[in-house]
């Protein structure tokens, strides 16, 4: 916690005895480990509480993006199946979907291209 390590937690129980006596040593070393066990536990449960206060709201959101995502998962998947002949998702849903989409734009680039690439001649 502190980050203390081996010399120093000497140093810091040497200064405690020459401060406190050999006679209170004892009774402030228990009074400082009630004190830390208390701390800690109010820290373990300020922990645990704010997991609780997050963790609901965190699974209502998860709840809400789920289950749309599943519709339309689902709404896609039967779509692919009707529209496929043999009513299973593969390689040919995916060329027909994707094959308009590729020459209309290769068509397009290449209008395009033709038009505005020319040079005209001069005048």
């Amino acid at each position: 916690m502190f980050n203390l390590q081996g010399g120093e937690l000497i140093i810091i129980a040497l200064l405690a005895l020459v401060v406190l006596g050999p006679e209170k040593l004892p009774e402030a070393a228990r009074w400082f480990g009630r004190m830390y066990a208390q701390i800690r536990r109010m820290g373990d449960g300020f922990t645990q509480e704010f997991q609780s206060v997050v963790k609901e709201p965190l699974d209502d959101l998860r709840t809400a993006v789920s289950e749309p995502i599943e519709e339309v998962k689902s709404s896609l998947d039967e779509t692919i199946a009707a529209s496929s002949p043999e009513g299973a998702v593969g390689g040919g849903s995916e060329t027909v979907g994707s094959a308009p989409h590729e020459s209309a734009g290769a068509e397009d680039m290449s209008s395009r291209s033709s038009t505005e690439g020319e040079e005209k001649p001069p005048s």
